[in-house]
């Protein structure tokens, strides 16, 4: 038998988490599968579980001093647009506008996980907690280069979400925490890259993934950000490739643009460090990271063009 409880405001879920170190359960999506029993047995949990799925406090979304804060427990359903019939939870606050400002690497991210059913359960902030570097929506946090919130009864803290991310299931989250939020910090960028490389469109784990945001000003290319999943143990961010973008891309010219697309590709290659598994092998991974890289850079070109 396992022990549950199910705090009716965050105040009393930290007591709990303090007292207990309880697993802080939301979607169960993550959870239910890395402690699946055999078949026709409950899970086999080693701690309590503290259901935070109903927290209104987790279940918000509003956007503060330009900054989008998007509460640990929204679903990927609310996150792609599609509400999937689910009924908002009392008391929590749902900005309208900030729902409208989610950047469009991030609901499409979001659109790409699972199956409806599975979209309107999972939650941001489980996917940060199992930290699996093929979550997509890690790769577009990462690109939005967000800030984690964590609270306990000592207070608060932010952490950037590359260093939250310590490695496959392993992150820094203390054990009388919880993740909050998610913000992502202003200015929100103007351009957006995703896709998602799996055996199918739908309900498939990545092989691989790129999300990649930028803003486009007077047809040069600012915070520009690069982040590739599935490629290596955390979720890879280009940094010298992004910066080569920056650089480099205004008024590119065809023939320079196929140079900057080689030098890219000769950044990234050191950073991927793919493995083979039941999913894929190595070498195509490391070929289709660097094909997504450059249909990224095209799509960048194109918008650079026209701003």
């Amino acid at each position: 038998m396992v022990e549950a409880f199910k705090p009716t405001s965050l105040a009393e879920a930290l007591e709990i988490r303090s007292d207990t170190h309880a697993i802080p359960f939301a979607g169960g999506t993550d959870l239910m599968v890395r402690f699946r029993a055999r078949d026709g047995m409950a899970p086999s949990f080693k701690l309590p579980i503290l259901f935070v799925d109903s927290l209104p406090e987790l279940n918000t979304i509003r956007i503060l001093d330009g900054a989008l804060i998007i509460g640990a427990s929204l679903t990927f359903s609310v996150l792609a647009g599609d509400h999937g019939g689910a009924g908002p939870i009392p008391g929590a606050a749902i900005d309208a506008r900030a729902l409208a400002a989610i950047p469009a690497v991030l609901k499409a991210a979001a659109a790409a996980v699972g199956a409806p059913a599975l979209r309107n359960r999972a939650t941001i902030g489980g996917n940060l907690a199992n930290a699996s570097p093929a979550g997509d929506g890690l790769a577009a946090l990462y690109a939005l280069r967000a800030e984690i919130v964590l609270t306990s009864l000592d207070g608060e803290r932010g952490v950037p979400v590359e260093e939250f991310i310590l490695g496959p299931g392993e992150t820094d989250l203390e054990e009388d925490e919880i993740i909050r939020a998610i913000r992502i910090p202003a200015p929100l960028p103007d351009w957006a890259y995703w896709r998602k490389v799996g055996t199918r469109r739908t309900n498939a784990l990545t092989k691989v993934s790129l999300a990649a945001g930028a803003s486009v000003r007077d047809g040069g290319v600012e915070r520009c950000s690069l982040a590739f999943g599935a490629v290596g143990p955390r979720v890879v961010r280009a940094r010298e490739a992004e910066n080569l973008l920056q650089a480099r891309l205004p008024l590119a010219r065809e023939m320079e643009s196929r140079e900057i697309v080689a030098e890219a590709a000769r950044l990234l290659s050191p950073l991927i460090m793919p493995i083979d598994d039941q999913r894929s092998t190595a070498r195509y991974r490391g070929a289709v990271a660097l094909n997504l890289m450059g249909d990224a850079i095209a799509s960048l070109i194109a918008r650079s063009e026209s701003a």
